[in-house]
């Protein structure tokens, strides 16, 4: 058997480095609250670029009904090989783009985030995934949403 070259193992680590997030592939739907406001949510997951990157899709708005603007974000989160580190690359209209470490768990993920910057904070609870945006010094996420596989 032919020993693995280089590409082959950094496959292999950066598969490994993700596998917790990997269950949370799929469609989800979601209700909640941000910025005080009942909101409604749908949450697309899948493994992208041979299982080494998962690619989170959300649109959250207004609940049915209400005024206000969809919101719309893509995230990759990959396992950066050279640091041994998971990373998320954050796109954001107008054309934010944003790449933050992660932290992550079997329970879920927590952004590490600079000064001044809100943190993410997701977490898989039974059958549930939800999502908490939390500005800098506050204790109550200014967002929360909790998903709900859809069938």
């Amino acid at each position: 058997m032919r020993p693995m070259s280089d590409w082959e193992r950094n496959l292999a680590v950066a598969r490994v480095g993700l596998a917790p997030a990997l269950a949370w592939v799929g469609e989800w739907r979601g209700e909640g609250t941000a910025h005080g406001e009942p909101v409604e949510a749908t949450l697309r997951v899948r493994a992208v670029l041979g299982d080494t990157q998962i690619e989170v899709w959300e649109r959250v708005g207004p609940v049915a009904g209400a005024a206000g603007e969809p919101h719309e974000d893509v995230c990759f989160y990959r396992f950066d090989v050279a640091t041994a580190q998971v990373r998320v690359v954050h796109l954001m209209a107008p054309a934010l783009v944003a790449e933050y470490a992660v932290e992550l768990s079997l329970d879920g993920v927590v952004w590490v985030t600079p000064p001044n910057t809100p943190a993410v904070v997701w977490s898989q609870v039974g059958e549930t995934l939800q999502s908490e945006v939390y500005w800098p010094d506050q204790r109550v996420p200014e967002v929360r949403i909790v998903y709900r596989r859809m069938v």
